[in-house]
């Protein structure tokens, strides 16, 4: 099979997916389905099977095209209804789109609040911030409990500059050195299942890196520890490789073991 059509059923993958999430997201919005009928839905497995074994690139490609696909939609459902249905309709409609964002709001703004009052209540109680507070490391739009998987992240980075070296004594501190130090630390530490080591091989690329996930139901995330500081905005590897230079489609996996085997301190 030639690698055009291989791409091209590979399109097809990708608009099948976001067609079935912008159904999805149609159902939900206007109450055919309701968002807790995700749980038990088999169509909603399929999508996030999918969605996993999707790169990073292509998973914002199947964003893109469900977000064109809602736009191009019919009108909102109590634009077609009339009496009591339409009535409902527009009920529901508005509890959705202004109740519902305002308490959002309001629940922010209340967050802010006690955030600026946790630095005195820390003092008084003798504690520091740095022994408890990850919810300052998670990324906008995350629940809370995600800091502490962020929080991993970025001290790990932290160690590896610590202690890079040139673990394969080949007169250089390369990304292989720091790949291979920045997993040999997170063993240590946490899970070894939700980190590895990954190789992109392509006309423009030929690197070492890291990806990482926070457990085995959550999506993999390809951070840079050559390039990375300890800063939570950016040490994702777009962040400092362009499309025309990363390609995820590239990646080479389960190549780990063989790239610890590179490291003659036996650590």
């Amino acid at each position: 099979m030639s690698k055009l059509t291989v791409e091209t059923e590979f399109d097809k993958a990708v608009t099948a997916v976001a067609t079935s999430l912008a159904d999805c997201e149609l159902k939900k919005k206007y109450g055919t389905c309701k968002e807790s009928d995700c749980a038990a839905c088999d169509m909603k497995k399929y999508q996030e099977n999918c969605m996993n074994g999707f790169a990073d690139m292509d998973k914002i490609r199947v964003y893109n095209i469900v977000s064109r696909d809602l736009a191009r939609r019919d009108p909102p459902e109590q634009e077609r209804l009339t009496g009591k249905a339409a009535r409902l309709a527009i009920m529901k409609y508005d509890i959705k789109e202004t109740v519902i964002p305002i308490i959002g709001i309001l629940i922010i703004v209340i967050a802010l609040l006690l955030i600026g009052f946790t630095p005195v209540l820390a003092a008084l109680h003798g504690q520091s911030l740095n022994d408890y507070d990850y919810t300052r490391y998670a990324l906008p739009g995350e629940a809370g409990y995600a800091g502490l998987y962020r929080k991993h992240i970025l001290d790990t980075l932290d160690k590896t500059y610590k202690y890079a070296t040139d673990i394969n004594k080949d007169g250089l501190i390369n990304c292989v050195d720091y790949s291979v130090i920045f997993k040999r630390l997170w063993d240590k530490q946490y899970d070894s299942r939700n980190c590895e080591i990954v190789r992109n091989k392509s006309s423009t690329m030929n690197h070492l890196f890291i990806r990482v996930r926070q457990n085995s139901n959550t999506q993999w995330e390809c951070i840079e520890p050559q390039a990375a500081r300890k800063d939570i905005t950016k040490y994702f590897m777009e962040d400092f490789w362009s499309a025309a230079e990363y390609n995820p489609l590239y990646n080479f996996y389960g190549e780990t073991d063989r790239w610890l085997e590179e490291d003659k301190h036996g650590n």
